[in-house]
């Protein structure tokens, strides 16, 4: 990719920050036609990301970009959304916040046929603003998928102006994402697998259709 090649600088920072200075590969293009909204097809993983109602001064949406910088899933107060995506290891982007955004990371490894939860939670007066709640299967009773999750349908999402609104905000995001880089690095290993969807924190297809 040319505009890649042209910022051989950012090599050093990983595969993460150097593919925003490009377009998203069309091969990350999903489709999202799922016969059940929690079910992931047998070929793909699906990322739930449920966040809870709060009273909120003001509206702040959350964005979960890929390291190819495509908008994977947008998230208001009190939406849950499913977000199709390859099986195999991802690192996302959680993005709050314009002026300049806010950037953390996470890392998800995901098996194909398998659905996860993610709990996303807006904070006040941090520098991490989202907290990040992977949710375990083997926290949940019996392991069955969660109740509160099945009982909330995906909200259905056009991406297409969030991926827009990525490449056009690229060069602050790029900054921002350097410095969320260097952190997960110089972070401890409990510290990045609590932020980590492991391959079997997710359900069969089968398993979260049954109630």
């Amino acid at each position: 990719m040319p505009q890649i090649a042209a910022n051989r600088n950012l090599v050093p920072l990983g595969i993460l920050v150097m593919a925003l200075l490009g377009t998203a590969r069309s091969e990350a293009q999903i489709p999202q036609t799922l016969a059940s909204p929690h079910a992931a097809p047998p070929d793909q993983a699906l990322l739930v990301f449920s966040r809870p109602r709060r009273r909120q001064a003001s509206e702040v949406t959350i964005r979960v970009v890929d390291k190819a910088g495509r908008c994977v899933a947008m998230i208001d107060d009190g939406w849950q959304v499913a977000a199709p995506m390859w099986p195999g290891k991802h690192m996302l982007m959680v993005i709050t916040g314009t002026a300049p955004p806010t950037i953390q990371l996470m890392q998800a490894k995901l098996s194909s046929g398998k659905t996860y939860v993610v709990n996303l939670q807006m904070r006040v007066n941090v520098k991490s603003p989202v907290e990040i709640e992977v949710v375990r299967r083997e926290d949940q009773p019996l392991e069955v998928f969660p109740g509160a999750v099945r009982e909330v349908t995906p909200a259905r999402q056009e991406l297409r102006d969030c991926t827009e609104w990525v490449y056009w905000k690229r060069a602050k995001i790029r900054t921002k994402a350097e410095q969320a880089k260097r952190r997960w690095d110089e972070a401890t290993e409990e510290q990045r697998d609590r932020l980590t969807v492991r391959r079997n924190d997710g359900w069969t297809a089968a398993e979260v259709v049954k109630p």
